[in-house]
């Protein structure tokens, strides 16, 4: 044991010594090294203020169509937004440059999440969730800019073979990260009175997701290309001659058909959860910031498993199985008979998602040319942001209808019949 243990750390000390990442040598490999120092801070803040405010809003006495509202109402206005804002990135030549802007004041909006409770008296906290989700709505103007902006400079920042395992070891270093944070953020709202202990994980969460774009600015990709239009008599046509290009590129219109319905049934869930765990399992901050913790290093394997499984199976068979694994996941939580049940439910979240992600982002950049991705990831973002936005209002009107429990078996349900349009996908990414 003593040989095998001794030998196992040298070759881990001889990979780090010779670690492309650790010590980069092409701009590429720097490309990378920053792009995994900036997952990470986005990785505490996702443990963080954007894990526990649903659960905030929860013990605030919100309703299910307010947590409903928390995700649905960004998701309304970046529907309106994202392409305006591609228009925006697209105007620049330095996509980095666009992002790292954009990403500072995303950053301002934690801050004022962390701030506004305390100009707020205690015998009027009914007011708090509709001003935090007023809060949490102003994002979306900078994120309709940041999100074109960073699928550009994902798509050329790296080789096509290189990206998909950048893509994976990035989504697993923030699960990674995430997992730390909800450890650390859920004893600090054991030791904390309430609501103090909520605003200083929203600060704690803001102070340290500034450093992302900090790393993000170090990123170097060439110079893009401004697209040329010609001059319209209206904003409308000027508009319609730019998103043209996205709806008549036959394969990007068959992957947004067959995977827009699964995309609305995937955020159905998401005003439920919160308010199950709460309401009807009466689970503990420490046992959701654990809970938090188990789900992403379960994240961090599945994103290492299904990046390697993806060059073998193909992305379509990757998106179908992990789609099945969050089906099950959603039903084994409504099933739960104690909050302790929400602790393997949350490694079958993790080991399911990371399937999910990669799936339907490379199956997406493989549907796209080259040369417009602000455009295409911009009405990707928003066929997206349709599905956040009427998932969640037909999940909460489910809760409010049915119950939570069964409310949450029928958005089981409808995951699972979502998936049959997949067969259309291609078989590889």
């Amino acid at each position: 044991m003593s040989f095998s243990v001794t030998h196992g750390w040298r070759v881990m000390r001889a990979r780090l010594r010779h670690s492309r990442v650790l010590h980069p040598q092409t701009r590429e490999d720097r490309n990378e090294l920053y792009f995994y120092l900036n997952t990470g801070m986005f990785g505490f803040a996702t443990g963080g203020i954007m894990a526990f405010l649903p659960v905030f809003l929860a013990r605030l006495g919100a309703s299910s169509s307010a947590l409903g509202w928390l995700n649905a109402a960004p998701a309304l206005l970046a529907v309106v937004l994202l392409i305006p804002g591609a228009m925006v990135a697209e105007r620049s030549t330095d996509q980095v440059r666009v992002r790292v802007r954009s990403a500072f004041l995303i950053k301002v909006t934690y801050l004022l999440c962390g701030l506004v409770p305390f100009f707020v008296p205690p015998e009027r906290y009914d007011l708090l969730p509709a001003i935090l989700i007023v809060i949490w709505l102003l994002k979306s103007f900078p994120d309709s800019v940041a999100l074109p902006a960073w699928t550009s400079v994902m798509a050329r920042g790296f080789s096509p073979r290189r990206r998909a395992r950048v893509n994976a070891v990035r989504w697993a270093i923030m699960s990674l990260a995430s997992a730390i944070g909800s450890v650390l953020f859920g004893q600090v709202l054991e030791r904390i009175a309430f609501p103090v202990n909520y605003q200083v994980v929203f600060l704690l969460s803001f102070a340290l997701s500034v450093f992302d774009p900090i790393f993000f600015s170090k990123v170097q990709v060439d110079p893009s290309t401004i697209p040329q239009l010609q001059e319209r008599s209206t904003p409308w046509s000027r508009l319609a001659e730019y998103v043209r290009p996205a709806f008549s590129y036959r394969p990007f219109v068959r992957y947004l058909l067959a995977t827009g319905p699964y995309r609305i049934a995937l955020q159905m869930g998401a005003p439920l959860f919160s308010l199950f765990w709460v309401n009807e399992l009466a689970a503990t901050d420490g046992l959701l910031g654990f809970r938090g913790m188990l789900g992403s290093l379960a994240l961090v394997a599945g994103y290492v498993i299904w990046g390697q499984m993806a060059g073998r199976w193909g992305h379509r068979r990757v998106l179908f199985v992990g789609a099945v694994g969050v089906a099950a996941y959603v039903l084994m939580t409504a099933l739960s008979p104690s909050p302790w049940w929400l602790l393997p439910a949350a490694v079958l979240w993790g080991v399911s998602v990371p399937g999910v992600d990669l799936g339907l982002f490379d199956l997406m950049l493989g549907a796209c040319p080259e040369e417009r991705q602000p455009l295409f990831g911009a009405v990707w973002s928003m066929v997206a942001s349709l599905a956040m936005f009427a998932g969640p209002l037909i999940g909460a009107w489910l809760g409010a209808a049915m119950g939570l429990a069964p409310g949450l078996m029928v958005v089981a349900a409808l995951q699972l019949v979502t998936t049959a349009p997949f067969v259309v996908l291609p078989r590889d990414g």
